[in-house]
């Protein structure tokens, strides 16, 4: 028996023998056991908890589920959030001689090496991107096979495209990047679960090869990349394709050297198309800076590699609309898709192309709102831009997660703590959600050689904590603070914050000073033991932001201050798509906080499938028609669009409406 399969059945027995309930009674039975082996030399790696789930019976699955289960958090907030990396590319402002940030790490021929930039390669989601190639279908499986490794169903998933300003990239590849994220989500519910929407335990064991054996780990990785490029390009919901690929994988002779040899001997669909000839050059103007250059930069490596990545990838047989058409039924749906993006690239134009994606939310580096302090750092972009971007992203429906970068050089701690304020008493800005990332100095950036030079002192962890426990008083109560730090390992920085848990020393020091945050994060049922859905209430909050007039319409328990759901609605200050008239109002999202729980199943523990969104939906359309509006007009995630068709909505260009009257 492998001696890592040996461990996991020790450590099995042991959770039987002793009845363990507890996380810290599992971590000493796994160190017990670790330790064990580690001193003959056996194994070195600690078994994650699922390699224990899948080195179990059936019945040892469901009688450990919850205690080897992944950590809640991650679908705490009503979805399963996949984040993922484009390819390494430049910034437009890079490309017009400004930039890059005099902060920002990475890109290409970054000292990290060939990163997205802004990232260090060291994240999570950058290492998952890196190990998959960048490659958005084969990263989409990836995450979805973490999730029901550990014992969830990510049915309700959200995308979260990072690294950089994607709306910079040519549209063929942003199109290609997210119809083959949707395809695998596509895909692996075809693969692995039944019509009623349960997993097929056998056959996603059999396909990932669970449980592990780690000496041969990056085999086991490598032959499941190259069954997922087998099919990446092939038509699943074609049934004669579809019964194919299930023999080749399924089928009674499915051991790994015979997969071998007819994939080998019978590569996937994209061999058989022809050579695609679509040209990228005409896709994006701003490549023409790129083509009169003669020096054989990172950056124009960088480009050349994504446009022989679209001609080579984007297979167009199979369409985007296609692609989407068919996630609003499937088993695993996209109900959000975020992107990353600069406000110089998040104008009117943009805003269209990200609902042709399916886009939902877009995050905006605003980083600062002194003038001054983005022309220092070569940021390449205006406050006015910032401004201009929030109000027309929000009147396209989008919501609006900003990011804001205290200690950046030019600022003091007072203006800092100003700045942050600003963004909630200046209607111009008033995002929906926020991340505040601590300015942190990185090798090979302008920034760095400032701070070596003695030229800039970056906040330190105490000043930063403080400052942001300070500024979480004045957070309103429809805003959502999503991050207060980067996810960049503080090995890899060298000056700056030092914890990488910021956020917990945040919260002590609110609980040391009174300070009472009413942020929707700190306001969730998912995370509050007193949540009593019997207990909750209809409030309305008003306000004006960018122009137009938001109404926060919230279901909570006023008492407790839980909060069970919401619905953003809008009435907008300019009519931007034909869709959009001047008598409709927006409903730029709508959520249920709790432990997600499938499509069409109801689970004590949770609070989704209630009736609250429907509640919400009603509330807000009873306002709507109160001040005059005849249309209700939704930005819907791809895979929610059955949601609304089952309230009387229908499809209108990319959004799902309603006549009111």
């Amino acid at each position: 028996m492998d001696n890592f399969k040996q461990a996991c059945d020790e450590i099995l027995e042991e959770l039987k023998t002793k009845d363990v309930k507890t996380q810290h009674q599992l971590n000493r039975i796994k160190l017990k056991i670790l330790n064990k082996h580690k001193s003959n030399g056996r194994i070195n790696q600690i078994p994650k908890n699922a390699d224990i789930y899948f080195a179990g019976s059936e019945e040892d699955r469901k009688r450990f589920r919850e205690l080897l289960s992944l950590k809640p958090v991650r679908t705490i907030s009503g979805v399963a959030p996949i984040a993922l990396m484009s390819e390494p590319y430049p910034c437009p402002h890079t490309m017009k001689g400004i930039g890059p940030c005099t902060y920002c790490p990475g890109g290409p021929g970054s000292p990290f090496g060939d990163v997205p930039q802004s990232y260090t390669g060291k994240e999570p989601s950058t290492r998952r991107s890196i190990r998959n190639n960048y490659d958005p279908y084969l990263i989409v499986f990836n995450r979805l096979e973490h999730y029901v490794a550990m014992g969830r169903v990510p049915d309700k998933a959200e995308l979260i495209i990072q690294g950089g300003t994607f709306t910079f990239f040519p549209r063929l590849y942003q199109e290609y990047f997210v119809k083959y994220s949707i395809k695998a989500m596509n895909d692996f519910s075809r693969l692995f679960f039944d019509k009623n929407g349960n997993i097929e335990m056998v056959k996603f064991k059999k396909f990932f090869e669970l449980p592990r054996v780690i000496a041969k780990e990056d085999n086991r990785t490598a032959r499941i990349q190259q069954k997922l490029m087998h099919i990446k390009h092939m038509d699943l919901s074609d049934e004669k394709i579809k019964s194919d690929a299930d023999k080749l994988f399924f089928g009674g002779k499915s051991n790994n050297v015979y997969i071998n040899e007819k994939l080998n001997n019978a590569p996937g669909e994209m061999q058989k198309h022809e050579q695609n000839e679509t040209t990228v050059s005409a896709q994006n103007a701003s490549l023409n800076i790129i083509e009169i250059q003669n020096n054989e930069t990172a950056n124009t490596k960088a480009i050349k590699n994504v446009q022989n990545k679209i001609k080579a990838e984007n297979i167009t047989q199979l369409s985007l609309k296609q692609i989407q058409k068919e996630n609003e039924t499937s088993l695993i749906r996209c109900v959000g898709l975020t992107i990353e993006t600069k406000s110089d690239f998040g104008k009117l134009y943009h805003g269209n192309l990200m609902l042709e994606l399916g886009c939902t939310r877009v995050e905006i580096g605003i980083q600062s709102i002194y003038d001054e302090v983005l022309q220092a750092t070569n940021r390449g972009n205006t406050v006015q831009d910032n401004i201009e971007s929030i109000r027309i992203l929000k009147d396209l429906g989008f919501k609006i997660n900003a990011h804001y970068m205290p200690g950046l050089p030019l600022t003091t701690k007072e203006m800092d703590l100003r700045g942050l304020k600003e963004l909630f008493e200046n209607p111009d800005y008033k995002p929906d959600m926020l991340k505040i990332y601590p300015c942190m100095v990185m090798e090979g950036t302008k920034l760095y050689d400032d701070w070596k030079a003695g030229k800039f002192i970056p906040l330190s962890t105490k000043e930063a904590a403080e400052m942001i426990a300070e500024f979480k008083r004045y957070v309103p109560s429809y805003c959502r603070i999503h991050r207060i730090q980067r996810d960049i390992p503080t090995y890899v920085t060298a000056g700056g914050v030092d914890r990488t848990n910021l956020r917990q020393y945040v919260e002590k020091i609110c609980a040391e000073k009174g300070i009472k945050c009413r942020c929707i994060r700190c306001r969730e049922a998912g995370f509050n033991p007193k949540a009593d859905i019997n207990k909750a209430d209809m409030t309305i909050t008003e306000y004006e932001a960018s122009h137009g007039k938001e109404i926060f319409i919230a279901a909570e328990d006023s008492k407790e201050d839980v909060l069970f759901g919401y619905c953003r609605l809008r009435f907008p200050s300019q009519f931007l798509r034909e869709e959009i008239t001047k008598d409709s109002a927006i409903i730029r999202e709508l959520h249920v906080y709790s432990a997600a729980v499938q499509i069409g199943k109801k689970s004590d523990s949770s609070f989704q499938h209630r009736g609250i969104g429907k509640s919400l939906m009603a509330k807000a359309e009873e306002i709507a028609k109160q001040n005059g509006k005849d249309k209700m007009v939704v930005i819907s995630g791809i895979g929610a669009r059955e949601y609304f068709r089952k309230l009387g909505y229908g499809l209108e260009g990319t959004y799902m409406t309603k006549n009111l009257n």
